[in-house]
């Protein structure tokens, strides 16, 4: 059985933005964090091959934009990509979202990260590492529940001889204890937003890990990957010191 490689994830993103991108992006703008005329300088952590802060870029022109992904191969891709489509406002960067470089420390006026957190252990190093940055605020993407309750999951993914080819986290964190961990670190002033996707996604044929939507009566949209149920957020804070100017 063929399975989707973490770089050919990736790469589709370049040609056809996620709605969650754009989603996203929409809500950063009613927020308050981001303006299409805005020039600020913008870190994406955990980015991967670069296409979220390519649509990001493309999107907000007077921008800079810089994403920090700990794989080297991922990074030399997406950089060979923005320099091949001549694209002068974003590029990549080797970063630990756990443990940032000192040298970024206070060097950028927001922090996001796409859909990130919820593929790791857990969320105490990330938060803190995107803390220690000192940005004016941090947004991001990932799986949470409203109320005080976490799952740590771990999927494991076969091939038709049930042979194991795939092992990630699928983590589900609480949007309370985020909260609070966030307001820790120096963060207040926290919002939240279910996800809600807006086109209808086909099931694959194939059993596998891979989003699809189921429709309810009420019109709303259900995420769903393989077995799991996918209850997206996003969510956003200012450093402390920003509010209470």
């Amino acid at each position: 059985m063929k399975r989707k490689t973490r770089a050919s994830y990736h790469e589709q993103q370049f040609q056809t933005p996620y709605r969650s991108t754009i989603a996203f992006c929409n809500w950063l703008e009613a927020i308050g964090y981001i303006r299409k005329d805005s020039k600020l300088k913008i870190m994406d952590v955990g980015a991967g091959q670069g296409a979220n802060i390519y649509y990001m870029g493309k999107r907000y022109p007077k921008s800079t934009f810089v994403g920090a992904d700990i794989n080297p191969e991922l990074i030399e891709r997406g950089n060979h990509f923005f320099k091949k489509d001549g694209v002068r406002n974003c590029h990549l960067v080797v970063g630990d979202i756990n443990d940032p470089a000192k040298k970024y420390i206070s060097e950028f006026d927001g922090i996001v990260s796409y859909q990130t957190l919820c593929w790791l252990p857990e969320y105490k190093k990330p938060i803190a590492g995107l803390a220690k940055l000192k940005a004016p605020w941090v947004a991001l993407t990932s799986l949470f529940y409203d109320g005080e309750v976490a799952c740590d999951i771990k999927v494991k993914e076969y091939d038709l001889d049930h042979q194991l080819i795939l092992e990630n986290f699928y983590n589900i964190y609480s949007l309370p204890i985020i909260k609070g961990y966030l307001q820790k670190r120096g963060y207040a002033d926290f919002k939240s937003i279910p996800f809600e996707i807006d086109i209808d996604l086909p099931k694959p044929k194939e059993r596998v890990m891979k989003t699809y939507t189921e429709k309810l009566k009420n019109g709303r949209r259900l995420q769903r990957s393989g077995p799991l149920l996918m209850p997206w957020y996003f969510i956003g804070a200012r450093n402390a010191k920003v509010v209470d100017q």
